[in-house]
């Protein structure tokens, strides 16, 4: 064996040292009140596959499980390219893909020596959605709560050369470490784990790529966009509230707001509906329509302004009959025919009963 591929191989064995020393610790720090039960259970299915061997494989081996649509086939795949790749042009779509083959999913599609699979073709319809209505300064700072693997904010990286800041859970974060790392090698990485007593401004400044776990606190810096990507569906009430809160003191007046997200899910225990979400009326709606191959996912990219406007409160009639569309065609019988308010008593009910039983 050359000493360089040596070399190279306990470079790559440092770096899964790297990724499984700030899982560890991450893990260590847990903060239950940011773990909802749909990623309790999920995040339970997949304890055992959490080790840095894994991560060669994680879109294959079930460790990007509940963060990875994989049930597209190679000639749904091919499909959605070629109506990509008409509507953007082959340019625009190859600057967007991937030469590696990282994390080597179950169905992926090779290209003219690129490697993709229906997931990330989704998250590039996603930014080419909105690249004609947003405009960031050349040093941007991009945050997005609940990046999973980091296909969708690789992208953006790519696209608009920015600093970003991921806030997800360790799970997550694990896997969004290593995928950012084997595309950009050359950015300088900083993780929850090497926060000593607080993260400061300068910490920020001085890196490219900053993953943070939700309870880790953000200094008071003013960012260009955020992002939530169909994770809020899956938190409470009272996680969204926080999240919100940090959006609202920390987004600059003209800066963006990206949410993607169900008009109705309840896999935390109890209904999570997009028309309860708090955002405020001093939103200004740029793009507000049903989410790319998903009709029961709205997309909605909004401008913070200084001004209160009735934009939000006028797209939420509109989203709100979206919703009792949704739940007419739902394959739960229960939650299909039983009246919205009984169908939220009873599941509200049931959660609280079963966390009462689980705690004592």
């Amino acid at each position: 064996m050359t000493s360089f591929l040596k070399n190279t191989q306990m470079n790559f064995m440092k770096r899964e040292d790297e990724f499984y020393r700030n899982f560890k610790i991450s893990l260590n720090n847990y903060k239950n009140f940011f773990q909802s039960d749909h990623w309790l259970f999920n995040n339970k299915k997949k304890i055992k596959l959490f080790t840095s061997k894994n991560l060669k494989e994680f879109r294959k081996n079930g460790l990007s499980y509940g963060l990875d649509d994989q049930f597209y086939n190679k000639k749904e795949t091919n499909k959605l390219f070629n109506i990509l790749r008409e509507q953007y042009g082959k340019k625009a779509l190859n600057a967007l893909l991937e030469k590696k083959n990282i994390g080597n999913p179950k169905s992926f599609v090779k290209k003219d020596n690129f490697f993709f699979t229906g997931n990330e073709l989704v998250h590039i319809k996603h930014l080419l959605d909105f690249k004609d209505n947003i405009s960031l300064p050349k040093k941007n700072i991009v945050c997005e709560i609940g990046s999973g693997y980091g296909s969708l904010i690789s992208k953006i990286i790519k696209t608009y050369k920015s600093k970003v800041i991921l806030i997800d859970l360790p799970e997550s974060n694990f896997l969004s470490h290593y995928y950012l790392k084997m595309i950009f090698p050359k950015k300088k990485f900083f993780v929850s784990s090497q926060i000593k007593n607080r993260l400061t401004k300068e910490q920020i400044i001085n890196n490219d790529i900053i993953i943070l776990c939700p309870w880790d606190k953000i200094p008071k810096i003013k960012i260009d966009f955020f992002i939530n990507s169909r994770s809020m569906m899956e938190m409470t009430y009272e996680t969204i509230r926080h999240y919100f809160n940090l959006i609202k003191a920390n987004l600059k007046i003209g800066g963006y707001f990206l949410c993607i997200n169900r008009y109705y899910k309840d896999t935390v225990g109890y209904p999570i509906e997009l028309i309860k979400y708090p955002f405020g009326n001093n939103w200004q709606v740029l793009i507000s329509k049903k989410s790319w191959l998903q009709d029961h996912i709205h997309y909605f990219f909004l401008k913070k302004s200084k001004n209160l406007l009735k934009d939000i409160h006028n797209e939420m009639e509109k989203i709100n009959i979206f919703s009792i569309e949704v739940k007419k065609k739902d394959q739960f019988f229960l939650r299909r025919i039983l009246p919205t308010l009984i169908y939220k008593i009873y599941k509200v009910s049931k959660y609280r009963v079963l966390k009462y039983f689980n705690e004592i």
